[in-house]
Parts: structure tokens; C-alpha cells; sequence
């Protein structure tokens, strides 16, 4: 029999009574669960809310969040009313559910829970993925978006967010990871995140390996679906670099001749390169952030009253927490949700790049289906230790595992069991070194909740 949610930690417990996989092991989930039927009929018996707006679909490894955010603030600033369905969440659940960067209210949330869970088969019940998926559909018919920013949960192919029909579909950077679902090569894993191309609409395809491309643009050509490949069609360069900022210069590489006159003499009076700014450092964000202006000028072309321009100034108030973050200034703590072996690899480039004379000392704390190892020995020549931790999240990694992983690399470490624990070892230590916290987007977040409730000073969604 199905309950009404009367409150929201009701509402919470029913939406997590159903299966999690993101909650569960990858090796004890089957990939043969995954398929695009149940929500599929559930979104059948509510209407289709999917297909009451345009949408924006975006899949990827790395950068699908960050380029999420970017398009949604550049959407807005030209006055669009925009929705934005991510995950996971980072403190409060109603994350996942934003218009023009507004969180889900919690009435709001168990509204639509409500009139959802009457269509729910008891028989054959949607995952908690699926059934959040559907209350952001609803949610956003609901209040009338002009756009849906759209970020897949996992893969692509078959993630319950792939019912869509977008007006734009958009894949950042595809490196190794979820290997028990998506496969074990990059080109299996393309083929994964390259089923969100619909026929004939538009693909942006940032920055790839070429065994990722090429198998991408064989389904866009399949699919006559025009490929618009930001290596191919932009070039751009940071112009000023900052530890948590950056401005870039952005030109279509058709103007490269004029870009080279105007960076000689400035004597191109009709002609300059676009500049936009983005609260985020590091080249893999530079090509996050020239995906989001390919997608937006992608958008502009059927748009015709809209000012891409004024898009692109958008993005500088992006809001993305948890990306190379500064979130304390004494000692400084960066949090950085980087969670496979490219991402790290980005992470130590940066911070090297910033506080390269500083003493690093890592906290870090996995998921225990990641490659900690590999994590961990690529971490260890650029830090001075490691304070190993734990989130709340059921696949967290044992913090003994992970301090076992780091003296096999010869590093000092201290284990503790609760990411409450490090905090204080940093707060009571007299080291005046910078402290990465890494390994899980959810280590991170937990960090940022702290020092949110101690210190009361960081930006949050409203």
C-alpha cells in the first residue's frame, strides 16, 4: 500500500526505500537491472512532463556537473527560465533539483513525491534514481522552464534521464571509471555515454582521447546528428590564471588569422576574441567551460533574440561547489572532489601550478570500488602525508585499507575513522601547510558541511 508522504524526512525515507545503486557495491549490482521501460511508463501515466520544454542532455566522465552549471548560468543571464536536474548531492538532497539556481523547496519536494507515487508499480517499483528523475521532470512542467539542463546519472545509453528529447546534446571529457557497468575500455565506455545522441540534434564533444572520438563521431554520423567537436571548432587559451578563477579567450578557429593580426597590433577595430570568466582553475575546466560556450552558441542559432554574449558573461556566475574549492582560509583547506586517476592527475597539475612551495598534505577518503591504489600512488610523491577518513556513505572505503595503501608508499599518515575527526587533527595542528581534501565528491562535501556549520562564512544554494 502506498503512504503519503506528510513531511519531508517521510518523503526522504520513501524515495530511499526503493533500490539505490548508488548506495550499493558495484560488484554485488548486475548490469542487465539498468533499462529505460519503467521510467518510461511511469512518465507515460504522468503526462511526459520530460517533453513540456527543451532540453539540454549532457553526459561525460569528468565535467558533466561543472559544464551543467556553467550552461544553466548562461541560460539565465539571457532570461531563459531554467531548470537543473544533477547528482549526487553534496549536503541536502533538494540539490538535485534547482530553477535558476533555487533548490527545491522541501514543501515542494513532497508535493511532488505525492503525486507521483500513485503510478509506481508495486510490482515492478523505479529505482531512487528513477523516481527523482521523474519528480524533476514533473517539477519542472510544473513551474514552466523554458530549459532543462539535463546531467545522466551513470553511462548514458540506458540512465533514466536518456527518455529525453533534447534540442542539444553535449559529452565532456570520457576517461576509466564505473567499469562494471560501462565496460573496461574507453571506447566501450564512449559507446555508454555516446547513447544520448538522438538523430538528427546536435552534439557538443569536448576535449577526447581519439579511441573516445572516433567512436562517438560514428554514432553521430549514424545518427546524422551534426557534431559540433570543440577541438575542432574553437581554440582557446587562459589569459589570466588564478588559483580559483580563470579568464579565457575564446575564437572559432575559422577567425585564426584575424586572431593572429589582433594579437600582433590590435588592429582588428570589427574583430576580437570572446572573453569569459569562470570561478573555476585548471586547463580541464578551460574545456569545460569552452563546451558550455559551444553549447550555448549551439543554442543561439534558433535562439535568434538571444544575446550569446550576454550568455557567455553568465557563466562567471556559475556556482559549483567542490571543484579545487577554497573552503578555509587558516589553515587553508582546498576541497576537490577528483575520484579516479585522471581526475587526480588534474588535481596535483593544479596544485602544484599554485602552491607548488608549499607543504601538501592530503585527506583522503574513497569510495571502496575506486582505484584507491592507484589514487593514492599517484597522490603520493606530491604530498608531505596523508590523513586518511571516511564519509557516511555505505561504499565508503575503510580508512585502514587506505592507510595500509599509503605506508606501502613509504608516506607518514594518520587514520581516522569519521571525516569530523581529520577536521580537528587540522584545526589543532600548528603546520602551516595547504590541505587538499580529495578521493570522493562525498569526503569533500562533508568537509565543506563542517566548515559551513563552524565557521558559517560559505556560499550555499539557496
Amino acid at each position: 500500500m502506498k503512504i503519503r508522504a506528510e513531511n519531508i524526512q517521510q518523503t526522504f525515507d520513501a524515495i530511499y526505500s526503493f533500490v539505490d545503486y548508488s548506495l550499493t557495491h558495484a560488484n554485488q549490482v548486475s548490469p542487465d537491472v539498468f533499462s529505460l521501460t519503467k521510467i518510461e511508463q511511469l512518465l507515460s501515466q504522468l503526462g511526459n512532463p520530460h517533453l513540456a520544454y527543451k532540453v539540454v542532455h549532457v553526459a561525460g566522465t569528468k565535467g558533466k556537473g561543472s559544464t551543467c552549471a556553467m550552461i544553466s548560468s548562461g541560460l539565465q543571464a539571457a532570461g531563459f527560465n531554467v531548470g537543473l536536474y544533477t547528482s549526487p548531492h553534496l549536503i541536502r538532497f533538494n540539490e538535485r533539483i534547482q530553477i535558476n539556481g533555487k533548490m527545491i523547496s522541501d514543501q515542494e519536494l513532497i508535493d511532488c513525491f505525492n503525486r507521483i507515487i500513485p503510478f509506481v508499480d508495486d510490482l515492478n517499483p523505479v529505482s531512487t534514481f528513477e523516481i527523482t528523475t521523474a519528480i524533476a521532470f514533473d517539477f519542472f512542467r510544473e513551474k514552466h522552464v523554458d530549459y532543462a539542463v539535463i546531467e545522466t546519472g551513470l553511462g548514458g545509453r540506458l540512465d533514466a534521464t536518456n527518455v529525453v528529447k533534447p534540442v542539444l546534446s553535449v559529452i565532456t571529457s570520457i576517461s576509466i571509471d564505473h567499469t562494471t557497468f560501462l565496460g573496461n575500455t574507453l571506447p566501450l565506455i564512449a559507446a555508454e555515454k555516446g547513447g544520448i545522441i538522438k538523430p538528427e540534434v546536435p552534439v557538443v564533444v569536448a576535449k577526447q582521447k581519439d579511441e573516445a572520438k572516433s567512436v562517438l563521431r560514428a554514432i553521430a554520423a549514424e545518427r546524422k546528428s551534426e557534431w559540433i567537436d570543440i577541438e575542432d571548432k574553437y581554440g582557446s587559451i587562459p589569459v589570466e590564471e588564478h588559483a580559483f578563477s580563470q579568464k579565457i579567450a575564446i575564437w572559432e578557429k575559422k577567425d585564426q588569422l584575424r586572431l593572429a593580426e589582433w594579437l600582433e597590433s590590435q588592429k582588428e577595430p570589427n574583430w576580437k576574441p570572446e572573453f569569459i570568466t569562470i570561478p573555476f582553475s585548471g586547463l580541464h575546466q578551460t574545456d569545460n567551460a569552452v563546451a558550455a560556450y559551444a553549447a550555448l552558441a549551439a543554442i543561439k542559432k534558433y535562439e535568434s533574440n538571444v544575446d550569446l554574449e550576454k550568455m557567455a558573461d553568465g557563466l562567471a556566475k556559475t556556482f559549483w561547489p567542490c571543484r579545487f574549492e577554497k573552503i578555509q582560509d587558516s589553515p587553508l583547506i582546498i576541497a576537490d572532489g577528483a575520484h579516479n586517476l585522471d581526475s587526480i592527475q588534474k588535481l596535483i597539475f593544479l596544485f602544484n601550478r599554485f602552491y607548488g612551495n608549499r607543504e601538501i598534505i592530503c585527506v583522503f577518503g574513497a569510495s571502496a570500488d575506486k582505484k584507491c591504489n592507484e589514487m593514492i600512488n599517484e597522490l603520493a610523491p606530491n604530498v608531505s602525508r596523508f590523513i586518511v577518513t571516511r564519509s557516511t556513505h555505505p561504499r565508503a572505503a575503510i580508512p585502514k585499507d587506505l592507510c595500509d595503501m599509503v605506508i606501502r608508499c613509504g608516506k607518514h599518515v594518520q587514520l581516522t575513522d569519521q571525516i569530523e575527526e581529520a577536521y580537528d587533527i587540522i584545526c589543532n595542528s600548528r603546520n602551516d601547510g595547504i590541505y587538499i581534501v580529495t578521493g570522493s565528491l562525498f569526503v569533500a562535501a562533508g568537509f565543506r558541511e563542517i566548515v559551513m556549520q563552524q565557521k558559517g562564512n560559505l556560499p550555499y544554494f539557496t
